[in-house]
């Protein structure tokens, strides 16, 4: 079993264990401090849904810089449990829920149930178009909150997703391959 450094915030320092093997791909540490570094004003009380989870890295860092609560929607089961396993470790497992199953079906029993979030983080494997399904279910849905955020991560040689309707574009940011494109929902 490997581990990662949260980088910033409460927990800065701290490390919590990632799985072995290539299941996952945690992001790079740079990568996830400019992330917080970008959304730090909006993380204070802020509900964070994370919906190809992993190791859970992201989502633990900006419970770190802030946010009150994070979803984490894993496929894997035995990582969805290293993730609950990470959260009660960290004293967080009360703010912390890891879901296990498709990151994409998840996001549909959310909005059955009537979650709604701030932000959400689309962060799924590279070049299985699950970027754009997932933006889809976003923007036809309810369980993002009106202004909320989208943070999609792609690799840069996949291709921007247009969207129209309720969500608009608002920024990309680039570090080497990895791209973040960021929209809000409009309403």
């Amino acid at each position: 079993m490997g581990h990662i450094t949260i980088t910033s915030g409460i927990f800065k320092g701290r490390k919590i264990n990632t799985p072995d093997g290539d299941r996952t791909r945690p992001l790079l540490t740079r990568l996830r401090k400019s992330l917080a570094d970008i959304l730090r004003p909006q993380l204070p009380g802020a509900r964070i849904l994370d919906l190809f989870g992993g190791s859970g890295a992201i989502a633990f860092e900006l419970v770190s810089n802030g946010a009150a609560e994070a979803v984490i929607a894993e496929l894997h089961v035995q990582t969805a449990g290293l993730i609950q396993e990470n959260a009660r470790a960290l004293g967080i497992d009360d703010a912390v829920a890891c879901r296990p199953g498709d990151g994409l079906a998840v996001l549909q029993q959310l909005a059955g149930e009537g979650s709604t979030f701030d932000i959400v983080i689309v962060a799924p494997p590279y070049n299985m178009a699950l970027q754009q399904k997932a933006l889809d279910l976003l923007e036809e849905g309810s369980v993002l909150r009106s202004e909320g955020l989208v943070i999609v991560q792609r690799e840069d040689r996949e291709p921007f997703i247009e969207v129209s309707g309720r969500l608009s574009f608002e920024r990309t940011r680039k570090y080497g391959r990895t791209v973040f494109d960021f929209y809000r929902k409009i309403g």
